[in-house]
């Protein structure tokens, strides 16, 4: 199946200093409409340019695109490097397409991917990016905790080692690591020994920090280690240290294309691939990882710290992988994001509810982002 795209529209919503979403809004020829995040930090208006120069060539191609046809129209040079403005613009264009096909289809777009429809994906409560709003203290790291296991989750994430850098040497990288130790143990005093408790390191390691790190984690019953060392570029370090710890390694989250995650799994560098729907290649990309990752006995979960538009997708891309594992959400950073989404986006009990119709099942809010976002043209 393809389409023939007609219009697209920009726009983003300044959520914290910290934070700006954006989204662009793609018709077809027929008048179906859809929407995609493509938030990548400071490459997010690079990454729109880019989207638009692509968005206008596809649109002069007399052919219908699909996803198949969309790389060789636009001569795109591999290898294509993860996170990178091309990867989160080919992201982007290729989840649009899929998501109007569905459209087409009148089928929801877990069933595109070859999935079926489930009401209620499993999430976990990323603490880390409603944190960056206060003193991040251990006592506010333990607050958060106790917020989210209020509010239904089962499972909590953060990210504690602020004052690490892999450039500090080994011996200023443990020293500055007890700081995070000290917020996790007050995470864990605080929602006690039933809650599973993970660990985003953002790379900040070197291997012989990681491995003594990985002791000190295990002693204080941590389900995962996530990104100690950058996966790409310490594949032979991630090699050791996973043979060198029982705490299950997670990471991937800015690879892009399903090649690259097999050369890591192959490598045997990951327990849990984390797959980025902004970034991986979009949609279709992620499932395919994930059906890898489930064939070879590994984990899949999809990274998604980003708003409600990229939650849906992911929540699609993981309700139609059978055994994935639960899927991220960034807690607590913005007050209004459910009605960023209509119908507003519905988390009950540590639960995505995905909604019952065609396509994504929803639609950015578009009176909401004419009132407090902003319409831009790249």
């Amino acid at each position: 199946m393809s389409v023939k795209f007609n219009e697209i529209k920009f726009s983003y919503l300044e959520v914290t200093q910290f934070t700006t979403w954006f989204f662009a809004s793609i018709s077809d020829d027929d008048g179906f409409v859809t929407d995609v995040e493509f938030t990548n930090a400071e490459l997010s208006y690079p990454s729109a340019k880019l989207i638009s120069e692509m968005f206008t060539e596809l649109k002069k191609n007399l052919s219908d695109i699909n996803e198949t046809s969309l790389i060789s129209i636009l001569d795109v040079k591999e290898p294509i490097l993860g996170r990178s403005e091309t990867a989160t613009a080919l992201s982007a264009i290729r989840s649009a397409i899929l998501q109007l096909e569905s459209l087409h289809k009148g089928i929801p777009l877990v069933e595109h991917l070859g999935g079926t429809y489930k009401e209620a994906v499993p999430l976990y409560a990323n603490i880390n990016r409603g944190l960056f709003l206060t003193d991040r203290t251990p006592k506010s790291f333990a607050k958060a905790a106790e917020q989210a296991a209020n509010e239904g989750f089962k499972i909590i994430k953060c990210a504690p080692f602020d004052e690490v850098n892999s450039s500090q040497g080994t011996s200023r990288i443990l020293d500055s690591a007890q700081h995070g130790i000290n917020r996790i143990k007050e995470i864990r005093n605080a929602i006690g020994p039933d809650f599973d408790v993970l660990i985003d390191c953002h790379g900040r390691f070197n291997l012989p920090a990681a491995l003594v790190m990985s002791d000190v984690l295990s002693e204080l019953n941590i389900a995962w280690f996530e990104e100690p060392l950058e996966t790409e570029e310490y594949m032979d370090s991630l090699i050791e240290l996973k043979s060198n710890t029982s705490i299950p390694i997670a990471g991937g989250e800015s690879m892009y294309g399903t090649l690259s995650f097999l050369e890591a799994l192959n490598s045997d560098v990951l327990d849990i691939v984390m797959p980025d729907l902004k970034y991986c290649g979009g949609a279709s990309e992620a499932v395919e990882i994930g059906k890898i990752a489930i064939n070879l006995g590994k984990g899949y979960s999809p990274h998604s710290p980003s708003g409600p538009i990229s939650l849906l997708l992911s929540g699609h891309a993981t309700a139609a992988i059978e055994g994935a594992m639960y899927l991220e959400h960034a807690v607590h950073e913005y007050a209004l994001r459910n009605v960023i989404l209509t119908p507003s986006e519905l988390i009950r009990d540590g639960n995505l509810i995905i909604p019952n119709g065609i396509g994504l099942g929803g639609r950015l809010n578009h009176e909401f982002i004419e009132k407090y976002g902003v319409y831009f043209t790249p």
